[in-house]
């Protein structure tokens, strides 16, 4: 099983101008979803050999608060008609906001959406009041890391047993 480490991000007062408009993450948007998050994690350290059944099954497990409430005021999509280029899902686990799933289909990865979208939920949720956001990266997936970093998350440590062995 790959390693996963917890990340946080400090949240501020970063009024931010976003030069594309983002579609909030939806139950409509679950099948288009799918598609964009199968296509996002295959032939990755994160595909586990799904199809796009199982793939929807799994969004379908994240709406219905199996990570906890989805955050539906901080969970975005970026759309091109009715295809789904990329997307933040971020639900609020033990209490925190957390990003539960962000993807970018492979003709999209590296344009700065998941930049974006991961920018506009830290923007929404300090508005709301937060001061936090968490997340969960496999320590493999380089670029994932790379890209928090980036936009400023840290290591911080799993604090419970349910944490360290997370799946």
């Amino acid at each position: 099983m790959p390693k996963r480490i917890r990340m946080s991000l400090r949240l501020g007062d970063e009024n931010r101008e976003f030069p594309m408009t983002f579609v909030p993450a939806q139950k409509k948007h679950l099948y288009a979803m799918a598609e964009a998050v199968l296509d996002a994690y295959r032939d990755t350290i994160d595909y586990e050999g799904e199809d796009l059944e199982q793939t929807l099954d799994e969004l379908k497990r994240v709406y219905k608060g199996s990570y906890g409430p989805l955050m539906e005021e901080a969970s975005f999509l970026l759309m091109e008609e009715d295809v789904v280029r990329a997307g933040v899902l971020v639900c609020l686990y033990r209490g925190e906001p957390t990003i539960t799933y962000t993807f970018t289909r492979k003709t999209d990865q590296r344009l700065g959406y998941a930049t974006l979208l991961i920018s506009k939920s830290a923007y929404e949720l300090y508005k709301m009041g937060y001061h936090s956001l968490y997340l969960y990266v496999t320590v493999e997936n380089s670029s994932a890391v790379r890209l928090y970093e980036s936009l400023g998350f840290i290591e911080v440590p799993l604090t419970t047993v349910t944490e360290i062995n997370i799946d």
